[in-house]
């Protein structure tokens, strides 16, 4: 896997909208944000784009991914914001370009599917986090631990770092141990999605992690059981580990029928002998941990921890 160089004070973001369009005035806020750290901006062309639930047509956001990559003068690249729409561009991207010009690719929702395309046919190492329209924008400003893990990751060595919830955050153990491998996953319905498709990538001795928005617990249901029949949990090619995010909107809302997390994890996949986290600071909530996919981690079963390897 190929991870970029920390990024150095007064680097230069693109930032672009793949997915859906951004409100004006969060995106404002974003950039003023990024401003206010000393960075510079470059706005995609295509960066305030609207149709209907994308920013854009497909060609004009594909555009802006590729001039983002193929531009030397940018040392980043965030999106504005998730939403819909990237598994659009899987076919279409110029995987070549971007293998000859890595760097960070930060965002993460619909965000997903580029991100594992890449990491399969670049090999690049995707930037799970924070988004120039959303945390970056946040009337109440960002969230401090968020922003921390955020900076530290790419400003910093990776190898070494060990993310872990705050402390007024517990974390869930579901199994014990401890597991090694590449990190792999991320929004849950986008991941699945890519099942079947050249831009799925190897999960075998992988450490998967998930979390999703919107998600009742008999979708949650369903695509664990499609995990499970692919062979992710047992066998000769199953993960080493499981990392269990955030889950919002699954849970507020249900009824008594529905079964929580905990019960699909021992119901679904059973007994296994590989760490299982869960309520772990990572998914759609602004108070999150960014994730560095595609790099080799360690997953502590007995405290909660992922170590940067």
């Amino acid at each position: 896997m190929i991870t970029p160089d920390p990024i150095q004070p007064g680097a230069t973001f693109a930032v672009i909208s793949p997915a859906s369009a951004p409100k004006p005035e969060r995106l404002d806020r974003g950039l003023d944000y990024l401003r206010s750290k000393g960075f510079n901006i470059k706005e995609g062309p295509n960066l305030r784009g609207k149709n209907k639930y994308l920013a854009g047509h497909g060609p004009e956001q594909l555009a802006d991914i590729h001039w983002a990559f193929e531009d030397d003068e940018i040392d980043a690249i965030i999106c504005s914001r998730g939403g819909y729409g990237t598994p659009r561009f899987l076919d279409d991207l110029n995987y070549e370009l971007i293998a000859q010009h890595p760097k960070f690719f930060i965002g993460y929702s619909d965000i997903t599917a580029l991100q594992c395309a890449l990491a399969v046919e670049t090999g690049l190492v995707g930037i799970s986090g924070v988004m120039a329209a959303v945390e970056m924008a946040a009337e109440e400003g960002i969230d401090p631990y968020t922003e921390q893990v955020f900076w530290d990751l790419i400003t910093k060595p990776m190898p070494g770092q060990v993310l872990k919830n705050p402390s007024d955050m517990p974390h869930v153990i579901l199994s014990e141990g401890t597991g090694e491998g590449p990190l792999i996953g991320g929004c849950l319905s986008l991941f699945n999605n890519l099942i079947g498709t050249p831009y799925f990538p190897d999960v075998a001795g992988g450490i998967l992690v998930l979390e999703d928005i919107g998600e009742n617990a008999q979708h949650l249901d369903r695509m664990l059981s499609q995990f499970k029949m692919a062979g992710f949990f047992h066998g000769e090619d199953r993960i080493n580990g499981l990392m269990l995010g955030q889950f919002i909107d699954t849970w507020e809302n249900a009824d008594e029928d529905d079964f929580l997390l905990d019960e699909l994890v021992r119901d679904i996949i059973g007994e296994v002998d590989f760490p299982i986290v869960s309520n772990m600071a990572y998914g759609h909530g602004m108070r999150k941990m960014t994730l560095p996919l595609g790099a080799n981690v360690k997953l502590n079963g007995n405290d909660g921890s992922l170590t940067l390897l």
